[in-house]
This record gives structure tokens, sequence and C-alpha cells, in this order.
């Protein structure tokens, strides 16, 4: 080989080296790109986990600012980082979220929904993660009428409750002689209560606990003994049963971890069972 053969090689080669760099470069780029695009979380694939909430029931779930937030929203992505599954939040009116999940708009609903047996015969329960039940909310100033437990049973108590939940199926079937009012929201039954309209507002206890802590509702209290037994659990379509059984085994490391209450406690500080 000539001396000027020598060095064309030799600049050929340097050329293939310089090239190499880049060349070898571009795997890991769309290895990061690839890990990194959708959902932003490193090491998380597959299909998103799609989350039917109805984000108007503080503290459990609700919106601020765009945001959901709340006992469920952290439970939710808690769970989509145990699953490796970027959440994502779908805003569904209460009564609809059964059928849109067994129309597959959502994966599983994560929206403060209590165990019956109506909605069992639909859908999947997993573990439950909290228990709760119905309480009253009386004025303050009625205490002394109104403040021992039985009397939301005696013949005509004005009795109201928020539509669609399961305060109204406790009112129904527990106070069949109480005069029973239907609201659309918990503002509206608590404007009533307020009016004198009704002597008694029964709702969630999350709900319960959440007004009689507020500032803003000084004139009204909680009769902190549980109505009923209710627990809450998250739903996902009967034949899902992988997502059930990975939700499942979540779950159950969660309540021997003691990893629930805390979040539980960061939305309700104080809660009075009797």
């Amino acid at each position: 080989m000539h001396f000027d053969d020598r060095r064309a090689h030799e600049g050929t080669r340097a050329a293939l080296r310089a090239l190499r760099v880049p060349v070898l470069l571009l795997p890991l780029v769309a290895t990061i790109l690839g890990c990194a695009s959708g959902d932003g979380v490193f090491g998380f694939g597959g299909p998103p986990l799609r989350v039917g909430v109805s984000p108007d029931y503080p503290p459990v779930i609700f919106e601020k600012d765009d945001a959901i937030l709340g006992i469920e929203a952290d439970l939710a992505r808690r769970a989509g980082e145990a699953l490796k599954r970027r959440v994502e939040f779908v805003r569904i009116p209460f009564p609809d979220l059964i059928d849109a999940l067994e129309a597959g708009e959502v994966d599983v609903v994560m929206s403060g929904l209590s165990i019956t047996p109506e909605r069992a015969a639909r859908v999947q329960f997993t573990v439950p993660y909290m228990e709760v039940g119905q309480l009253a909310m009386i004025r303050k100033s009625d205490i002394a009428r109104f403040g021992r437990p039985h009397t939301i049973r005696r013949a005509g108590s004005r009795v109201g409750y928020q539509r669609s939940t399961t305060g109204e199926r406790y009112v129904a079937e527990a106070l069949p002689f109480a005069e029973s009012f239907a609201f659309d929201s918990v503002e509206a039954g608590l404007r009533s209560l307020r009016a004198d309209r009704i002597d008694y507002f029964v709702h969630d206890a999350p709900t319960i606990w959440r007004i009689a802590g507020g500032l803003d509702h000084r004139d009204l209290i909680g009769l902190y003994r549980p109505l009923t037994e209710e627990k809450l659990a998250w739903a996902v379509r009967r034949e899902d049963q992988q997502l059930r059984a990975e939700l499942d085994a979540t779950l159950s490391r969660w309540h021997r971890e003691g990893t629930i209450e805390p979040i539980v406690q960061r939305w309700i500080p104080v809660r009075v069972i009797r």
C-alpha cells in the first residue's frame, strides 16, 4: 500500500469512527423518548388507566382549578404508579359512571362508590379501601330537639338527602314515617336546612365530616353516630378479572403497610365517630 493510499484509508476510518458515535446513540435516544412519550414518567408502558370520576364529592373526589383532587385522586395516582400505568381522569356525572364503565369508556370507577347489591350485580368491586356510613346533620341551635339519634325516626321528621346516593336509599328504607325531600346537590340541601325547611340532612360520613369541620358551617353540626355501615371500593367491568386482581393485590398491600390512612387523614384531619 502506498503512503497516499494509507493516508486515504486512515481518513476513511476516522470518518467512520466519527459517524459511529451518533449512530450508536440513536437506539439510546429512541429508548429514552419511548419511555417518556405519552405519560412523562419513565418506566410506564401499556395503555393508560382510564379512571372514571364525578369530581363533585369533596373531600373524596373534587375539582379545583382544573385539577382533580381528594382521597380518591391520591389513591388513583398511587395505583397508577403500582400498575406502571399513566392515569387519565375521565369526568362523568355520578349517575352515569357505571354505564360508562360497562360501555368501555373507562377502565375503573374511583369516585366514592359504595358497595350495594344493585351495583354488584353489574360490576366487580375491589377490596374496600374505606368504611363509611350515612350521618345526619342538623342546625346547631336545634341540638336539644334533634340531637339524639332516635329523633330522626319520629313520624313527621323532615329529612333531606341528595338524589342518586345511598342516603336516598337509607331514607326510603329506614325512615318510612319521615317527610323526605330530595336535592340535586349538597349545597341545595344545606340551604334548605338553614332555612328551616328540613330538620335533618343525610349524607355520607366524609361529606358530613368536611362540612362540620369547616369555618363556614359553624351554625351546623353533625350527629356522629353512623346510621348505616357502608364500604367504599373501586368498580371494574365484570369481565376484567386481571385488572381487578391487580388492584386487589395493591389495596391489600396498602392495608398491610398502612398506606391509606395517612391519605385519608390528609383530607379529613378530624373524624369523630361517636
